[in-house]
């Protein structure tokens, strides 16, 4: 298979994302290590970077799989692709994760020990525990809903059944279901989530670029904006069966994609940020309190500056450790496994 056309805008899109999560959990760092009591910087919408990693995910597997359709191997070529590029890097910070607790068990905020826990963070598998439905690594828990995605997609090329039909016939029973879940239900129910919708956005989005179908570009640069200001800004309301998030997110992805030919000014490091998404996501928990810590110990109580700094920290950070271990260990498996590198296969979101 040759490679992709590499989607510039996706992958600056996807770097935004990561560092959406990033901002909202570094103010999270501050206010929890720092003013506890005032909570300042307590900004939530950056979760909302995650609508936007799971509407690419969708856009990717169908864009990167097109050619596998059919093909009695395809759903072999696409779950290895998958297993290199996810399991290795959330394995390392599950463990790093795991070792943190055994060696200062009861000194981690907000958390305790659970062994199932452990266990089924490393395959996937959502469990209940006393902190709730989410693995050992918190920020893991897209790692499950992605890792679902894969299996379905996987299980529809093992099949050779439509695609579209297949995913959607699964995911928005899942998102009916969410109105009667329960918060006592046990683990499985996690996937009970309008969440899982998105996933399918980004399937439909893919569809229609592969269609080579245009758009105009003053209503794609319109449902960028649009879409961006309504996910980031503007209030939305509860989901119930459909996603509004998702819909807002569908938006600004559909946009950036119609978008491409006139994106190819986007700088090499918004590019550079996309490669490293992965990484920075996985990680910035351990590297990102590194800023309101170095505050309260010169007693400097900035929120700003300490959102600067745990930003920055967990940047250079993702930069080494994708340089130095996420390149290298991908590189080898591919080559272990006989796989040639895709470019799109790449925009694996997190």
């Amino acid at each position: 298979m040759g490679e992709e056309k590499v989607y510039r805008g996706l992958q600056a899109m996807r770097g935004m994302a990561s560092m959406l999560v990033l901002v909202m959990h570094s103010a999270l760092y501050y206010a929890i290590r720092l003013s506890p009591e005032r909570f300042p910087w307590d900004w939530q919408r950056g979760a909302r970077g995650v609508d936007l990693f799971f509407v690419l995910s969708g856009f990717m597997m169908v864009y990167s799989s097109e050619k596998l359709f059919g093909n009695p191997n395809g759903w072999r070529l696409f779950a290895q692709r998958r297993v290199i590029r996810i399991v290795p890097m959330y394995w390392i910070a599950t463990t790093i994760k795991l070792i943190a607790f055994l060696a200062a068990a009861g000194l981690l905020m907000h958390s305790q020990f659970d062994w199932g826990r452990a266990i089924s963070s490393y395959f996937f598998i959502p469990y209940r525990s006393s902190e709730g439905i989410e693995p050992l690594l918190i920020v893991g828990w897209t790692l499950n809903f992605e890792m679902f995605f894969y299996a379905i997609f996987t299980f529809a090329l093992k099949m050779r059944v439509n695609i579209y039909i297949f995913v959607a016939a699964i995911l928005f029973p899942l998102a009916i279901a969410s109105v009667f879940r329960q918060p006592d239900w046990p683990g499985a129910s996690f996937y009970l989530d309008p969440i899982v919708l998105e996933f399918f956005f980004g399937m439909l989005i893919a569809k229609w670029v592969l269609s080579g179908k245009r758009m105009h570009p003053a209503i794609a640069a319109f449902m960028l904006v649009g879409g961006l200001v309504w996910l980031l800004f503007l209030p939305i309301p509860k989901p119930y069966i459909l996603s509004a998030n998702g819909f807002a997110a569908a938006a600004a992805i559909w946009g950036t994609a119609a978008l491409e030919p006139r994106l190819k000014w986007l700088p090499k490091w918004t590019l550079y940020l996309g490669d490293i998404s992965y990484v920075l996501y996985l990680f910035h928990p351990f590297i990102a309190p590194a800023g309101p810590y170095i505050l309260k110990r010169v007693h400097m109580h900035n929120p700003l500056l300490s959102v600067v700094l745990s930003v920055a920290a967990a940047v250079a950070a993702a930069c080494l450790i994708h340089q130095y271990l996420e390149r290298p260990i991908t590189e080898r498996l591919r080559k272990w496994t006989g796989q040639r590198r895709v470019v799109m296969a790449d925009l694996a979101t997190r």
